[in-house]
């Protein structure tokens, strides 16, 4: 383990990225959302200090997000981070869903998906290619989505088939999906915020458990 000069342990460096899952909306003013109590989570696992940076935006969409990576800010933090989460894909969702309710265009919501799973394909990329350069171990955690709608029948297959393409991304080293599509299946008015979209206080607690209990593989053999 790295100390610094006064003896504490070096800090890991976390980077929160993505959409409003991110940001925490839903959560009210005083709380930040996940993002915070799983940093707390990881601090007390990997015994070792923590610093964040939270980079998302309400209402991105995973190509923004993708173009967000080009920025010499967030590549910088990436490059030197142990953690990273990423949410992305539910405006991708939400936006196809409202203009396929308005034109009933089944193509809409296969491009939506094309689009989106390609994105997400991208900013796995771009993540590892950040890090290639730098011997450092590092963990990237990807929220699946859960079903904000789950009376409308259209998403859930959409859902499954996103979630389906995320998944896979767990046979890479370094990743692990947290599938919050499941831990919210059933609870969605008890998880979500007024809004019905957003999860409130106690569904962003169920996001921070569910990535949390992910682990640390990866990082725990390099405190």
């Amino acid at each position: 383990m790295a100390f610094l000069s006064n003896g504490n342990p070096c800090p890991f460096h976390y980077v929160a990225l993505g959409d409003s899952l991110t940001v925490g909306v839903g959560a009210g003013i005083f709380n930040p959302g996940f993002v915070n109590e799983y940093r707390l989570m990881a601090e007390q696992s990997l015994q070792r200090p923590i610093s964040f940076n939270i980079f998302a935006k309400t209402g991105t969409t995973s190509q923004q997000i993708l173009d967000s990576l080009s920025l010499p800010e967030i590549t910088s933090h990436i490059c030197h981070s142990e953690i990273i989460t990423l949410t992305a894909g539910g405006n991708d969702l939400i936006k196809s869903g409202k203009n396929f309710l308005m034109n009933k265009n089944e193509e809409v919501l296969e491009e939506s998906l094309s689009n989106a799973t390609a994105n997400i394909s991208k900013i796995i990329d771009t993540i590892h290619q950040i890090h290639a350069d730098k011997n450092q171990p590092f963990i990237l955690r990807l929220f699946n989505i859960y079903n904000p709608f789950p009376k409308i029948k259209f998403i859930d297959p959409w859902l499954q088939q996103f979630n389906a393409h995320l998944a896979s991304f767990s046979k890479q080293p370094h990743i692990e999906v947290a599938d919050i599509y499941t831990a919210f299946s059933g609870k969605q008015n008890f998880l979500l915020s007024l809004d019905h979209i957003h999860p409130n206080i106690r569904g962003y607690h169920v996001m921070a458990q569910t990535v949390n209990n992910l682990g640390y593989d990866g990082l725990i053999n390099n405190k």
